[in-house]
Protein backbone atom coordinates (compact mmCIF):
# COMPACT_ATOMS: atom_id res chain seq x y z
CA UNK A 1 0.00 0.00 0.00
CA UNK A 2 1.19 3.58 -0.55
CA UNK A 3 2.60 5.76 2.19
CA UNK A 4 -0.08 7.70 4.07
CA UNK A 5 -0.04 10.64 6.43
CA UNK A 6 -2.34 10.04 9.39
CA UNK A 7 -3.47 11.99 12.44
CA UNK A 8 -3.16 10.11 15.74
CA UNK A 9 -4.83 9.50 18.04
CA UNK A 10 -7.66 8.74 15.66
CA UNK A 11 -10.03 9.79 18.45
CA UNK A 12 -8.79 12.21 21.09
CA UNK A 13 -10.64 12.97 24.31
CA UNK A 14 -10.59 16.26 26.21
CA UNK A 15 -12.51 16.93 29.42
CA UNK A 16 -14.09 20.01 30.95
CA UNK A 17 -12.74 21.77 34.03
CA UNK A 18 -12.95 25.12 35.77
CA UNK A 19 -9.25 26.03 35.65
CA UNK A 20 -7.57 28.04 32.90
CA UNK A 21 -4.81 25.41 33.06
CA UNK A 22 -4.86 21.89 31.71
CA UNK A 23 -3.04 18.58 31.66
CA UNK A 24 -2.60 16.30 28.67
CA UNK A 25 -4.87 13.29 28.40
CA UNK A 26 -3.43 9.79 28.77
CA UNK A 27 -0.68 8.81 26.35
CA UNK A 28 1.56 5.72 26.37
CA UNK A 29 4.44 6.14 28.77
CA UNK A 30 3.25 9.50 30.10
CA UNK A 31 2.73 9.83 33.84
CA UNK A 32 -0.55 11.32 35.09
CA UNK A 33 -0.47 14.81 36.60
CA UNK A 34 0.70 15.14 40.19
CA UNK A 35 -2.49 17.02 41.04
CA UNK A 36 -5.81 17.73 39.38
CA UNK A 37 -6.37 21.23 40.71
CA UNK A 38 -4.46 24.44 40.15
CA UNK A 39 -3.02 26.47 43.01
CA UNK A 40 -6.33 28.31 43.41
CA UNK A 41 -8.21 25.02 43.79
CA UNK A 42 -9.92 25.05 40.37
CA UNK A 43 -10.26 21.70 38.57
CA UNK A 44 -7.81 21.31 35.71
CA UNK A 45 -9.12 20.62 32.23
CA UNK A 46 -7.87 17.62 30.25
CA UNK A 47 -6.50 18.41 26.79
CA UNK A 48 -6.23 16.15 23.74
CA UNK A 49 -2.96 16.25 21.78
CA UNK A 50 -2.79 15.28 18.10
CA UNK A 51 0.21 14.40 15.94
CA UNK A 52 0.72 13.61 12.24
CA UNK A 53 2.60 10.42 11.33
CA UNK A 54 4.01 9.23 8.04
CA UNK A 55 2.84 5.62 7.94
CA UNK A 56 3.64 2.50 5.94
CA UNK A 57 1.02 -0.23 5.83
CA UNK A 58 0.99 -3.66 4.20
CA UNK A 59 -1.68 -4.90 1.82
CA UNK A 60 -3.80 -6.03 4.77
CA UNK A 61 -3.69 -2.51 6.23
CA UNK A 62 -1.43 -3.41 9.14
CA UNK A 63 1.00 -0.72 10.24
CA UNK A 64 4.58 -1.83 9.46
CA UNK A 65 6.47 1.45 9.77
CA UNK A 66 5.92 5.01 10.98
CA UNK A 67 7.59 8.26 11.94
CA UNK A 68 6.15 11.44 13.32
CA UNK A 69 6.20 14.42 10.99
CA UNK A 70 8.43 17.08 12.53
CA UNK A 71 8.64 20.82 11.77
CA UNK A 72 11.94 20.23 9.94
CA UNK A 73 10.13 17.84 7.59
CA UNK A 74 6.91 19.69 6.81
CA UNK A 75 4.59 22.52 7.72
CA UNK A 76 1.27 21.30 9.10
CA UNK A 77 -1.95 23.26 8.75
CA UNK A 78 -4.50 22.06 11.28
CA UNK A 79 -8.27 22.60 11.18
CA UNK A 80 -10.54 21.67 14.07
CA UNK A 81 -14.30 22.11 14.26
CA UNK A 82 -16.24 21.22 17.41
CA UNK A 83 -20.00 21.59 17.85
CA UNK A 84 -22.61 20.97 20.55
CA UNK A 85 -25.91 19.87 19.02
CA UNK A 86 -27.52 18.37 22.14
CA UNK A 87 -30.35 20.90 22.16
CA UNK A 88 -31.54 19.73 18.74
CA UNK A 89 -31.03 16.00 19.29
CA UNK A 90 -33.55 13.21 19.74
CA UNK A 91 -34.67 12.76 23.30
CA UNK A 92 -33.05 9.83 25.02
CA UNK A 93 -35.76 9.06 27.58
CA UNK A 94 -38.90 10.04 25.65
CA UNK A 95 -40.17 10.29 22.08
CA UNK A 96 -39.45 13.30 19.91
CA UNK A 97 -36.68 15.87 19.84
CA UNK A 98 -35.38 18.16 22.55
CA UNK A 99 -36.75 21.70 22.44
CA UNK A 100 -39.26 20.55 19.78
CA UNK A 101 -36.44 20.70 17.25
CA UNK A 102 -37.05 19.99 13.58
CA UNK A 103 -35.63 16.51 12.88
CA UNK A 104 -32.23 16.62 11.21
CA UNK A 105 -32.57 20.18 9.91
CA UNK A 106 -29.56 22.27 10.93
CA UNK A 107 -30.92 25.43 9.34
CA UNK A 108 -34.21 25.23 11.22
CA UNK A 109 -32.39 24.31 14.43
CA UNK A 110 -29.65 26.91 14.19
CA UNK A 111 -30.65 28.58 17.47
CA UNK A 112 -30.26 25.23 19.27
CA UNK A 113 -26.90 24.15 17.81
CA UNK A 114 -23.79 25.69 19.37
CA UNK A 115 -21.44 25.99 16.40
CA UNK A 116 -18.44 28.31 16.63
CA UNK A 117 -17.18 27.29 13.18
CA UNK A 118 -13.78 25.81 12.35
CA UNK A 119 -10.44 27.09 13.62
CA UNK A 120 -7.20 26.83 11.58
CA UNK A 121 -3.58 26.83 12.79
CA UNK A 122 -0.56 27.02 10.48
CA UNK A 123 2.77 25.77 11.80
CA UNK A 124 4.33 25.64 15.25
CA UNK A 125 3.62 27.58 18.46
CA UNK A 126 0.41 29.12 17.19
CA UNK A 127 -1.48 31.10 19.83
CA UNK A 128 -4.70 30.03 21.47
CA UNK A 129 -7.91 30.44 19.53
CA UNK A 130 -11.14 30.13 21.49
CA UNK A 131 -14.10 28.17 20.15
CA UNK A 132 -16.38 31.14 20.68
CA UNK A 133 -19.14 32.60 18.56
CA UNK A 134 -21.54 29.70 18.97
CA UNK A 135 -24.85 30.42 20.69
CA UNK A 136 -27.78 28.57 22.25
CA UNK A 137 -31.02 30.54 21.93
CA UNK A 138 -28.99 33.72 21.60
CA UNK A 139 -26.70 33.04 24.58
CA UNK A 140 -22.98 32.75 23.79
CA UNK A 141 -21.50 29.39 24.81
CA UNK A 142 -17.71 28.99 24.32
CA UNK A 143 -16.69 25.38 23.72
CA UNK A 144 -13.00 25.54 24.71
CA UNK A 145 -9.92 26.42 22.71
CA UNK A 146 -6.93 25.07 20.77
CA UNK A 147 -3.35 25.93 19.84
CA UNK A 148 -0.20 24.28 18.47
CA UNK A 149 2.93 23.56 20.49
CA UNK A 150 6.59 24.05 19.59
CA UNK A 151 6.60 20.70 17.76
CA UNK A 152 3.60 21.62 15.65
CA UNK A 153 1.20 19.28 17.44
CA UNK A 154 -2.40 20.37 17.90
CA UNK A 155 -3.69 20.68 21.46
CA UNK A 156 -7.45 20.90 21.99
CA UNK A 157 -8.77 22.03 25.38
CA UNK A 158 -12.39 21.54 26.37
CA UNK A 159 -14.85 23.94 27.94
CA UNK A 160 -15.27 24.99 31.56
CA UNK A 161 -18.13 22.62 32.34
CA UNK A 162 -20.70 25.40 32.24
CA UNK A 163 -24.36 24.38 32.12
CA UNK A 164 -27.32 26.72 32.38
CA UNK A 165 -30.81 27.40 31.11
CA UNK A 166 -32.23 30.15 28.94
CA UNK A 167 -33.44 32.27 30.71
CA UNK A 168 -30.62 31.67 33.17
CA UNK A 169 -30.82 30.03 36.58
CA UNK A 170 -32.11 30.47 39.21
CA UNK A 171 -35.34 30.02 37.32
CA UNK A 172 -38.12 27.83 38.72
CA UNK A 173 -39.75 27.77 35.28
CA UNK A 174 -36.68 25.98 33.88
CA UNK A 175 -35.92 23.03 36.19
CA UNK A 176 -33.79 20.12 35.11
CA UNK A 177 -36.40 17.76 33.71
CA UNK A 178 -34.70 14.42 34.32
CA UNK A 179 -31.44 12.59 33.95
CA UNK A 180 -31.21 12.99 30.16
CA UNK A 181 -33.47 15.57 28.49
CA UNK A 182 -33.91 19.14 29.69
CA UNK A 183 -35.46 21.66 27.31
CA UNK A 184 -34.08 25.16 27.52
CA UNK A 185 -30.73 23.94 28.88
CA UNK A 186 -27.25 23.88 27.37
CA UNK A 187 -23.79 22.64 28.33
CA UNK A 188 -20.34 23.06 26.78
CA UNK A 189 -19.37 19.48 25.96
CA UNK A 190 -18.80 18.93 22.23
CA UNK A 191 -17.14 16.91 19.50
CA UNK A 192 -15.91 17.36 15.95
CA UNK A 193 -13.33 16.65 13.30
CA UNK A 194 -9.59 17.31 13.25
CA UNK A 195 -7.91 17.75 9.86
CA UNK A 196 -4.31 18.37 8.80
CA UNK A 197 -2.64 19.41 5.56
CA UNK A 198 1.04 18.48 5.25
CA UNK A 199 3.36 20.64 3.12
CA UNK A 200 6.83 19.06 2.75
CA UNK A 201 9.70 21.46 3.40
CA UNK A 202 11.59 19.90 0.48
CA UNK A 203 8.81 20.93 -1.88
CA UNK A 204 6.10 19.09 -3.73
CA UNK A 205 2.36 18.98 -3.41
CA UNK A 206 0.64 19.30 -0.06
CA UNK A 207 -1.02 16.16 1.27
CA UNK A 208 -4.24 15.80 3.27
CA UNK A 209 -3.65 13.57 6.29
CA UNK A 210 -6.19 10.94 7.25
CA UNK A 211 -8.49 12.82 9.62
CA UNK A 212 -9.23 12.36 13.31
CA UNK A 213 -11.97 13.29 15.79
CA UNK A 214 -12.02 14.99 19.17
CA UNK A 215 -14.57 14.43 21.93
CA UNK A 216 -14.97 16.83 24.86
CA UNK A 217 -16.67 15.11 27.78
CA UNK A 218 -17.16 15.34 31.55
CA UNK A 219 -14.21 14.90 33.94
CA UNK A 220 -12.87 11.49 34.89
CA UNK A 221 -12.92 11.64 38.67
CA UNK A 222 -11.17 8.25 39.05
CA UNK A 223 -8.51 8.30 36.32
CA UNK A 224 -6.65 5.31 37.73
CA UNK A 225 -9.76 3.08 37.68
CA UNK A 226 -10.85 1.62 34.34
CA UNK A 227 -14.28 0.63 33.06
CA UNK A 228 -14.85 -3.09 32.59
CA UNK A 229 -16.00 -2.30 29.04
CA UNK A 230 -14.14 0.63 27.51
CA UNK A 231 -14.60 2.61 24.31
CA UNK A 232 -11.57 0.74 23.00
CA UNK A 233 -13.46 -2.54 23.50
CA UNK A 234 -16.54 -1.17 21.75
CA UNK A 235 -14.63 0.19 18.74
CA UNK A 236 -12.56 -3.00 18.46
CA UNK A 237 -15.72 -5.11 18.49
CA UNK A 238 -17.12 -3.03 15.62
CA UNK A 239 -13.90 -3.48 13.63
CA UNK A 240 -14.03 -7.25 14.22
CA UNK A 241 -17.69 -7.39 13.17
CA UNK A 242 -16.83 -5.53 9.96
CA UNK A 243 -13.98 -7.94 9.19
CA UNK A 244 -11.36 -5.18 9.44
CA UNK A 245 -9.58 -6.62 12.49
CA UNK A 246 -9.49 -10.05 14.10
CA UNK A 247 -9.34 -11.16 17.71
CA UNK A 248 -6.37 -13.46 18.39
CA UNK A 249 -7.03 -17.19 18.07
CA UNK A 250 -5.03 -17.77 21.24
CA UNK A 251 -5.51 -14.77 23.53
CA UNK A 252 -2.60 -13.45 25.54
CA UNK A 253 -3.19 -13.69 29.27
CA UNK A 254 -1.41 -10.41 29.99
CA UNK A 255 -2.71 -8.40 27.04
CA UNK A 256 -6.27 -9.74 26.67
CA UNK A 257 -7.42 -11.53 29.86
CA UNK A 258 -5.60 -9.94 32.77
CA UNK A 259 -6.83 -6.38 32.00
CA UNK A 260 -10.48 -7.49 32.28
CA UNK A 261 -9.83 -9.02 35.68
CA UNK A 262 -7.75 -6.07 36.86
CA UNK A 263 -10.55 -3.66 35.97
CA UNK A 264 -12.98 -5.67 38.10
CA UNK A 265 -10.54 -5.44 41.01
CA UNK A 266 -10.20 -1.69 40.50
CA UNK A 267 -13.89 -1.10 41.19
CA UNK A 268 -13.24 -1.82 44.88
CA UNK A 269 -11.98 1.75 45.24
CA UNK A 270 -15.09 3.42 43.85
CA UNK A 271 -17.99 1.16 44.85
CA UNK A 272 -18.85 -0.37 48.23
CA UNK A 273 -20.41 -3.50 46.73
CA UNK A 274 -17.34 -4.16 44.57
CA UNK A 275 -15.19 -3.80 47.67
CA UNK A 276 -17.12 -6.67 49.23
CA UNK A 277 -16.17 -8.99 46.38
CA UNK A 278 -12.85 -7.77 44.98
CA UNK A 279 -10.69 -6.78 47.94
CA UNK A 280 -8.71 -8.42 50.73
CA UNK A 281 -8.65 -12.21 50.62
CA UNK A 282 -11.91 -12.55 48.71
CA UNK A 283 -11.94 -14.82 45.65
CA UNK A 284 -12.73 -11.87 43.38
CA UNK A 285 -9.51 -10.10 44.34
CA UNK A 286 -7.78 -11.56 41.31
CA UNK A 287 -4.65 -9.45 41.76
CA UNK A 288 -3.71 -11.47 44.87
CA UNK A 289 -2.20 -14.20 42.72
CA UNK A 290 -1.85 -13.60 39.00
CA UNK A 291 0.36 -16.66 38.62
CA UNK A 292 -2.47 -18.91 39.81
CA UNK A 293 -4.85 -17.42 37.26
CA UNK A 294 -2.37 -17.49 34.37
CA UNK A 295 -1.31 -21.11 34.93
CA UNK A 296 -3.15 -23.51 32.54
CA UNK A 297 -3.24 -26.06 35.36
CA UNK A 298 -5.27 -23.83 37.69
CA UNK A 299 -6.61 -20.84 35.74
CA UNK A 300 -9.33 -22.56 33.65
CA UNK A 301 -11.26 -23.77 36.69
CA UNK A 302 -11.32 -20.25 38.11
CA UNK A 303 -12.30 -18.94 34.68
CA UNK A 304 -15.26 -21.33 34.52
CA UNK A 305 -16.59 -19.90 37.79
CA UNK A 306 -16.18 -16.35 36.47
CA UNK A 307 -18.01 -17.20 33.24
CA UNK A 308 -20.83 -18.76 35.24
CA UNK A 309 -21.60 -15.33 36.71
CA UNK A 310 -21.50 -13.42 33.40
CA UNK A 311 -24.03 -13.01 30.61
CA UNK A 312 -22.98 -14.55 27.30
CA UNK A 313 -23.15 -11.80 24.62
CA UNK A 314 -22.57 -14.34 21.85
CA UNK A 315 -26.18 -15.52 22.28
CA UNK A 316 -29.15 -13.45 21.09
CA UNK A 317 -31.03 -12.34 23.06
CA UNK A 318 -28.33 -12.20 25.71
CA UNK A 319 -29.38 -14.57 28.51
CA UNK A 320 -29.01 -14.21 32.24
CA UNK A 321 -25.89 -15.77 33.78
CA UNK A 322 -25.99 -19.49 34.48
CA UNK A 323 -25.46 -18.80 38.20
CA UNK A 324 -28.88 -19.30 39.87
CA UNK A 325 -28.26 -16.74 42.62
CA UNK A 326 -28.85 -13.32 41.02
CA UNK A 327 -26.90 -11.70 43.84
CA UNK A 328 -23.75 -13.33 42.45
CA UNK A 329 -24.25 -12.11 38.89
CA UNK A 330 -21.38 -9.98 37.65
CA UNK A 331 -20.49 -7.25 37.09
CA UNK A 332 -22.67 -5.24 39.46
CA UNK A 333 -23.19 -2.71 36.67
CA UNK A 334 -26.33 -1.76 34.76
CA UNK A 335 -26.82 -2.78 31.16
CA UNK A 336 -28.52 -0.49 28.66
CA UNK A 337 -32.10 -1.44 29.55
CA UNK A 338 -32.13 0.24 32.99
CA UNK A 339 -33.40 -3.03 34.45
CA UNK A 340 -31.82 -5.31 37.03
CA UNK A 341 -29.87 -7.17 34.33
CA UNK A 342 -26.10 -6.87 34.56
CA UNK A 343 -23.84 -5.39 31.90
CA UNK A 344 -22.53 -7.92 29.37
CA UNK A 345 -18.96 -7.80 28.09
CA UNK A 346 -18.37 -7.40 24.38
CA UNK A 347 -18.33 -10.64 22.42
CA UNK A 348 -14.57 -10.34 21.96
CA UNK A 349 -14.00 -9.84 25.69
CA UNK A 350 -16.23 -12.78 26.56
CA UNK A 351 -14.35 -14.86 23.98
CA UNK A 352 -11.09 -14.09 25.76
CA UNK A 353 -12.50 -15.38 29.04
CA UNK A 354 -13.98 -18.44 27.31
CA UNK A 355 -10.54 -19.23 25.87
CA UNK A 356 -9.13 -18.84 29.37
CA UNK A 357 -11.67 -21.38 30.65
CA UNK A 358 -10.90 -23.75 27.75
CA UNK A 359 -7.16 -23.50 28.28
CA UNK A 360 -6.70 -22.19 24.72
CA UNK A 361 -4.80 -19.07 25.71
CA UNK A 362 -1.14 -18.12 26.02
CA UNK A 363 0.36 -17.97 29.51
CA UNK A 364 2.78 -15.10 29.00
CA UNK A 365 2.72 -13.72 32.53
CA UNK A 366 6.51 -13.97 32.85
CA UNK A 367 7.17 -12.75 29.30
CA UNK A 368 4.38 -10.33 28.38
CA UNK A 369 4.21 -8.86 24.88
CA UNK A 370 5.53 -5.32 24.59
CA UNK A 371 3.15 -2.40 24.58
CA UNK A 372 2.29 -0.97 21.19
CA UNK A 373 4.83 1.84 20.74
CA UNK A 374 3.25 3.16 17.58
CA UNK A 375 0.63 5.77 16.76
CA UNK A 376 -2.20 3.25 17.05
CA UNK A 377 -1.18 2.83 20.69
CA UNK A 378 -2.10 6.49 21.21
CA UNK A 379 -5.68 5.83 20.17
CA UNK A 380 -6.03 2.68 22.24
CA UNK A 381 -4.68 4.44 25.34
CA UNK A 382 -7.15 7.31 24.92
CA UNK A 383 -10.18 5.07 24.40
CA UNK A 384 -9.15 2.68 27.18
CA UNK A 385 -9.74 5.55 29.62
CA UNK A 386 -13.36 6.02 28.45
CA UNK A 387 -16.61 4.25 29.27
CA UNK A 388 -17.94 1.73 26.76
CA UNK A 389 -21.16 0.93 28.62
CA UNK A 390 -23.74 1.15 29.70
CA UNK A 391 -24.72 3.71 27.06
CA UNK A 392 -27.66 5.00 29.06
CA UNK A 393 -27.01 7.41 27.57
CA UNK A 394 -23.21 7.50 28.16
CA UNK A 395 -20.40 9.67 29.45
CA UNK A 396 -17.96 10.60 26.68
CA UNK A 397 -20.08 9.16 23.87
CA UNK A 398 -23.19 7.07 23.35
CA UNK A 399 -24.64 4.23 21.31
CA UNK A 400 -23.46 5.79 18.07
CA UNK A 401 -20.08 4.24 18.90
CA UNK A 402 -21.63 0.79 18.36
CA UNK A 403 -22.86 1.65 14.87
CA UNK A 404 -20.60 0.28 12.10
CA UNK A 405 -21.55 3.25 9.90
CA UNK A 406 -19.83 5.59 12.37
CA UNK A 407 -16.38 4.40 11.33
CA UNK A 408 -14.41 4.86 8.10
CA UNK A 409 -11.71 2.48 9.38
CA UNK A 410 -10.90 0.82 12.71
CA UNK A 411 -11.15 3.41 15.51
CA UNK A 412 -11.54 6.24 12.95
CA UNK A 413 -14.82 8.17 12.78
CA UNK A 414 -16.11 8.81 9.27
CA UNK A 415 -16.32 12.58 8.74
CA UNK A 416 -18.27 11.96 5.54
CA UNK A 417 -21.07 10.37 7.58
CA UNK A 418 -20.84 11.93 11.04
CA UNK A 419 -21.32 15.67 11.56
CA UNK A 420 -19.49 17.60 14.27
CA UNK A 421 -21.54 17.32 17.45
CA UNK A 422 -23.21 14.01 16.59
CA UNK A 423 -20.99 11.79 18.74
CA UNK A 424 -22.04 13.59 21.94
CA UNK A 425 -25.52 14.79 20.97
CA UNK A 426 -27.31 11.81 22.52
CA UNK A 427 -25.66 12.26 25.91
CA UNK A 428 -27.43 13.83 28.86
CA UNK A 429 -28.38 17.50 28.74
CA UNK A 430 -26.96 18.91 30.90
CA UNK A 431 -24.27 16.33 31.56
CA UNK A 432 -24.36 16.93 35.33
CA UNK A 433 -27.94 15.66 35.58
CA UNK A 434 -26.87 12.18 34.51
CA UNK A 435 -23.79 12.37 36.70
CA UNK A 436 -26.09 13.01 39.64
CA UNK A 437 -28.71 10.40 38.75
CA UNK A 438 -26.44 7.54 37.71
CA UNK A 439 -25.17 6.52 41.10
CA UNK A 440 -25.37 3.24 43.01
CA UNK A 441 -28.91 1.86 43.11
CA UNK A 442 -29.59 -0.65 45.93
CA UNK A 443 -32.68 -2.21 44.26
CA UNK A 444 -34.49 -3.08 47.45
CA UNK A 445 -31.45 -3.75 49.60
CA UNK A 446 -29.62 -6.99 50.28
CA UNK A 447 -26.46 -5.66 48.68
CA UNK A 448 -27.60 -6.74 45.22
CA UNK A 449 -27.77 -3.29 43.68
CA UNK A 450 -26.20 -2.03 40.49
CA UNK A 451 -23.86 0.81 39.59
CA UNK A 452 -23.49 2.77 36.37
CA UNK A 453 -20.04 4.25 35.72
CA UNK A 454 -18.10 4.19 39.01
CA UNK A 455 -14.79 4.24 37.13
CA UNK A 456 -15.57 7.82 36.10
CA UNK A 457 -18.33 8.85 38.46
CA UNK A 458 -17.48 7.15 41.78
CA UNK A 459 -20.20 5.83 44.08
CA UNK A 460 -18.31 5.28 47.35
CA UNK A 461 -14.76 6.32 48.23
CA UNK A 462 -12.12 6.15 50.92
CA UNK A 463 -10.99 9.67 51.86
CA UNK A 464 -7.23 10.09 52.07
CA UNK A 465 -7.61 11.29 55.66
CA UNK A 466 -9.52 8.11 56.65
CA UNK A 467 -8.34 5.34 54.30
CA UNK A 468 -9.35 2.55 56.69
CA UNK A 469 -12.97 3.28 55.91
CA UNK A 470 -15.83 2.81 55.93
CA UNK A 471 -16.35 4.09 52.36
CA UNK A 472 -18.31 7.32 52.08
CA UNK A 473 -20.63 8.53 49.34
CA UNK A 474 -18.57 10.36 46.74
CA UNK A 475 -21.35 12.91 46.13
CA UNK A 476 -21.97 13.59 49.84
CA UNK A 477 -23.03 17.17 50.35
CA UNK A 478 -25.00 17.19 47.08
CA UNK A 479 -28.48 16.07 48.05
CA UNK A 480 -31.82 17.26 49.35
CA UNK A 481 -32.99 20.54 47.88
CA UNK A 482 -29.83 20.83 45.82
CA UNK A 483 -30.88 17.87 43.67
CA UNK A 484 -29.41 17.70 40.18
CA UNK A 485 -28.99 21.47 40.17
CA UNK A 486 -26.57 21.00 43.05
CA UNK A 487 -24.20 19.06 40.84
CA UNK A 488 -24.51 21.74 38.17
CA UNK A 489 -23.17 24.18 40.73
CA UNK A 490 -20.71 22.03 42.69
CA UNK A 491 -19.42 19.20 40.43
CA UNK A 492 -15.96 20.72 40.22
CA UNK A 493 -15.56 20.69 44.02
CA UNK A 494 -15.85 16.90 44.38
CA UNK A 495 -12.86 14.67 45.03
CA UNK A 496 -10.51 12.91 42.61
CA UNK A 497 -9.51 9.31 43.31
CA UNK A 498 -5.78 8.69 42.91
CA UNK A 499 -3.22 6.14 44.05
CA UNK A 500 -1.36 6.70 47.30
CA UNK A 501 1.02 4.48 49.27
CA UNK A 502 -0.43 4.29 52.78
CA UNK A 503 1.31 2.17 55.41
CA UNK A 504 3.25 0.49 52.64
CA UNK A 505 0.11 -0.45 50.67
CA UNK A 506 -1.02 0.97 47.34
CA UNK A 507 -4.57 2.33 47.66
CA UNK A 508 -6.90 4.46 45.61
CA UNK A 509 -8.18 7.24 47.84
CA UNK A 510 -10.22 10.41 47.49
CA UNK A 511 -8.11 13.58 47.33
CA UNK A 512 -8.47 17.27 46.46
CA UNK A 513 -12.08 17.51 47.60
CA UNK A 514 -13.09 21.11 48.32
CA UNK A 515 -16.79 20.61 49.05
Amino acid sequence: MPTTFEIHPAIGVARVGTSDSFFLGPEPGEAPPSQYRDDAGALLRQAARFRVYKCERNDAGALIGFEEVKPADAKITWTVHVVNRKGAAKRFAAPGFRNSATPNDDAANAALIIDPGPRTFVGTSQPVQTFDGGKFQGVSVPLGAAHTDEDGRLIVVGGTGTSDSVPAQPNPARPIQGFADSDGWFDDTSDGFVQAKVEPVAGGESIDAVGAWVIVGPPDFAPGVFNLVTLEDVAFQVAVDKGELAAPASPSFTRDIQPILARAVGYQWVNRRARQGHSGNRPGHFARNWALLANPATGPAIAADVLNRLRDPRVSPIPDPAEPNAGLWMPRLHDETNSQQVLPLTRVQYGYLAAWADGTYTDDLTSPPPDDPGPEGLTRTVLRACSGGAFFPGIEAGRIMKDPATYAAPFRIDAAVVKPGQITQGNALPWQADFYACRWEPHGGGGNGLAWWPAQRPDHVLPEAAPAGPPLDWDRGISGDLGPDGLVKAWHRLGVIVERIISGQAMMVETERVL
